[in-house]
């Protein structure tokens, strides 16, 4: 007769158990989603000037490269599934390797557009191997009671080097031109990946074997209301927030400030997403999805209001960026987590992926909108005000997931990613 304890599941492990047992995996997501395609997006828009200086291409030009980045990123849900099939560890390695690549070939393009446009895709398609459909699905593997706070703080690793690397750019750009700025991108990219990879315990983000699971998981996704209101209210805000990371640099130069006083508010951006990231991870422990991303995402909607006009106002401008940096950081964890805790962690990457092809989507629209709007008036005014709408509308999306359709539930880790 079988012993009803020995098939009894093991008790769950304690807040205090989980990050005692946790603590590489939460490094070696820091390290790692802090190195690749995340960090590119709080950068890129440090390469406009002296793109469209150096081949003459108009801001609108460049921003169409955003269409690039739609084409990769409606491809997420293909590397989320990969990530469930084969592990995340072959789907990270290859993507920094190809992110490397396509950073490479940037830095010797001869300012033919299409070739620049077919390398952003590059970039962004294996890129999307560093993000969260990798990173996070370990960190939601290893954590269960704070769950939320364990994201923010693996997903945080961001902060500091979009911090510091601004500062490291524009010093190399200056030195030795922007194609050198190209090649230090894509070498943090391969370094920061095989760090994480060395760090990460070895039974963390295998393939799961319950492939049916994963096929009903995502059915079951695709006819909820908490699946549609997550996907859409990310789509929305992401449109300004993509504008004004694409933008950022150029919208900061054109009020008169020196490349220092750009470099200082980018970092001032990066700051403020670890606040906001570190808040809305002990926010979600603690108080329902739904109200905590609606008071996240329509922040920005007053940092966008805070940046029209040419004024000067360094302190203004900061507080704009900065509003705009709190939401972008609470979204990284939002993410991920709604789709851990609603739809479970078997399908979590090809799920994840549909959230971040709506992510991509959004960003590529704000890329052009931003660029063509001020191609056409000589501003990013309307840019804004419509920006700020777009936030408020998403924002408004996530509490409908409060209202029917598919609850939360408690998935506990499901894997044992210590050793």
């Amino acid at each position: 007769m079988t012993d009803a304890r020995a098939d009894a599941a093991p008790p769950p492990l304690t807040a205090w158990a989980e990050w005692r047992l946790g603590w590489r995996t939460l490094l070696a997501a820091g390290i790692g989603s802090a190195t690749g395609l995340i960090l590119y997006s709080y950068i890129v828009s440090m390469f406009l000037k002296h793109h469209v200086a150096e081949f003459g291409w108009s801001r609108g030009d460049a921003a169409l490269a955003s269409m690039a980045t739609l084409a990769a990123g409606l491809l997420a849900p293909f590397i989320g599934r990969l990530a469930d099939r084969i592990g995340i560890r072959v789907v990270i390695g290859v993507g920094a390797l190809g992110f490397a690549g396509a950073t490479l070939g940037l830095s010797t393009q001869s300012g033919v557009l299409w070739h620049y446009y077919g390398l952003i895709f590059l970039l962004v398609f294996f890129g999307m191997g560093t993000t969260s459909i990798t990173w996070a699905r370990a960190v939601s593997g290893a954590f269960d009671r704070t769950r939320g706070l364990a994201l923010s703080v693996a997903l945080s690793g961001v902060v500091i080097s979009a911090a510091v690397m601004p500062l490291a750019l524009n010093a190399m750009i200056e030195a030795q031109g922007w194609r050198a700025g190209w090649l230090l991108v894509g070498g943090v990219a391969l370094a920061g990946a095989a760090l994480a990879l060395v760090l990460l315990p070895a039974a963390v983000g295998r393939p799961r074997k319950d492939n049916a699971a994963q096929a009903l998981d995502l059915a079951s996704a695709l006819r909820t209301r908490a699946f549609w209101c997550l996907v859409v209210g990310m789509f929305l805000i992401n449109i300004p927030s993509g504008g004004l990371m694409n933008q950022m640099a150029a919208l900061v130069s054109d009020k008169g400030f020196s490349g220092a006083q750009v470099a200082t508010v980018m970092s001032a951006f990066a700051a403020s997403v670890a606040i906001g990231r570190l808040i809305a991870g002990v926010c979600l422990d603690r108080f329902p999805p739904p109200i905590v991303a609606f008071t996240a995402m329509a922040l920005p909607a007053v940092g966008c209001l805070m940046l029209l006009g040419d004024g000067a106002i360094l302190w203004a401008v900061i507080a704009g960026i900065v509003l705009a940096g709190i939401s972008q950081g609470a979204e990284g964890d939002i993410g991920p987590y709604i789709v851990s805790r609603y739809f479970g962690l078997p399908g979590f990457g090809v799920i994840m992926g549909f959230v971040n092809a709506g992510v991509a989507a959004g960003t590529a629209c704000g890329g052009i909108l931003f660029g063509q709007t001020h191609d056409l008036r000589g501003d990013y005014d309307l840019a804004l005000w419509i920006g700020a709408g777009c936030f408020l509308a998403g924002a408004t999306l996530f509490l409908f997931m409060a209202l029917g359709g598919r609850r939360p539930v408690s998935v506990p880790a499901t894997e044992t990613p210590f050793n």
